[in-house]
């Protein structure tokens, strides 16, 4: 059987980018990237991740892409587009 983590998130941490950490999540306050997050999976046997958007920009969902282009065990991922938004179909 193939275990997927169907809710994984991956940020480069800033303040300013990531209000919504508070201060009372100083364990968040830090960066979670593909290469510090693989042992961590191994270790609890997980083939895959799917990796959810953390805050709504196109910049993030693009920052996804990447990360899943360049690690295979990202199996799939959550971004976030501006549907209400009248150009839609641009983006």
């Amino acid at each position: 059987m193939i275990r997927i983590d169907s809710h994984h998130h991956f940020w480069n941490y800033s303040k300013a980018q990531y209000g919504w950490i508070s201060d009372s999540m100083q364990v968040l306050q830090r960066s979670f990237a593909p290469i510090e997050q693989k042992p961590e999976i191994d270790a609890v046997h997980i083939d895959g991740v799917v990796s959810v958007q953390a805050r709504q920009s196109l910049e993030e969902t693009d920052f996804l892409i990447q990360h899943a282009k360049a690690n295979p065990w990202i199996r799939g991922g959550v971004g976030w587009i501006p549907l209400a938004d009248s150009n839609v179909g641009s983006f």
